[in-house]
């Protein structure tokens, strides 16, 4: 009989983390012939259904708080779905900077949409979007940000997208995960400068409170963008304790 993800939970509800030997010697209780291969799905199934995150390899957070799903957005989907018409073997993904205002105390008056896709593509998709009539811009600078993207009609701000960067699919949609949203947010200061200083504080650590979080998938990205120690750092030093309980302090 397999191991429903919800037995699973109450089994392991006074753990905070768990290994993967732990998990397999369960699963092994519950039927010895389990195999590897078996025990890898039930884990990916565990922490697809956000009651597992990864902390680091073979080593996970237990957790009843939920994966984070933006809200669907027809706009974004027209922009997927204007750029895959032409191209669709390349790697893009779409998102609203509105997804943050949940998180934050002080709502901003607009948001824009960030439209990430391989290096060597940026260009042409501003200009795809440009000859669409579309509202494009090409990594806009703080002063272009403040004085015309922010005051303009559903502005998209056309960028590259890091590689391996931690994106989810839905439908036809390929949106990024919460960590990679945390991560640029913090990063892209030109972009975000809004919500700099303690707003972004707020975001991180309201993320942290209400959301599963993979962190080794976070620092990972963070890796990747080159800042993962002054990441982890922030994350150390701004979170509340209750809300980074998964961290090795």
């Amino acid at each position: 009989m397999k191991t429903k993800a919800n037995d699973l939970a109450a089994a392991l509800k006074n753990k905070p983390a768990v290994t993967t030997k732990e998990l397999a010697d369960l699963y092994h209780n519950e039927n010895n012939r389990a195999g590897c291969a078996s025990i890898r799905k039930r884990i990916s199934r565990l922490k697809m259904a956000g009651q597992l995150a990864t902390i680091r390899k073979g080593v996970y957070a237990v957790s009843k708080k939920p994966v984070y799903s933006p809200r669907n957005d027809e706009f974004i989907e027209s922009l997927i779905n204007t750029f895959k018409a032409i191209y669709p073997e390349i790697t893009a993904c779409c998102w609203s900077s509105g997804w943050l205002n949940s998180f934050m105390i002080h709502q901003p008056a607009r948001y824009f949409y960030l439209f990430e896709t391989e290096p060597d593509m940026v260009k042409t998709t501003f200009n795809l979007f440009k000859g669409s009539k579309l509202n494009a811009w090409l990594n806009p600078d703080e002063n272009t940000m403040l004085l015309y993207v922010l005051g303009s009609l559903d502005p998209i701000i056309v960028k590259p997208l890091v590689s391996r960067a931690p994106l989810i699919k839905t439908g036809t949609t390929t949106l990024p995960t919460l960590e990679k949203i945390l991560v640029d947010a913090w990063a892209d200061k030109k972009i975000f400068h809004f919500i700099q200083g303690e707003e972004l504080v707020n975001i991180f650590d309201f993320a942290f409170a209400h959301y599963t979080l993979s962190y080794s998938r976070l620092i990972g990205y963070a890796r990747r963008r080159g800042i993962d120690q002054e990441i982890d750092q922030f994350v150390r030093k701004t979170v509340q304790p209750q809300n980074r309980t998964f961290l090795n302090d």
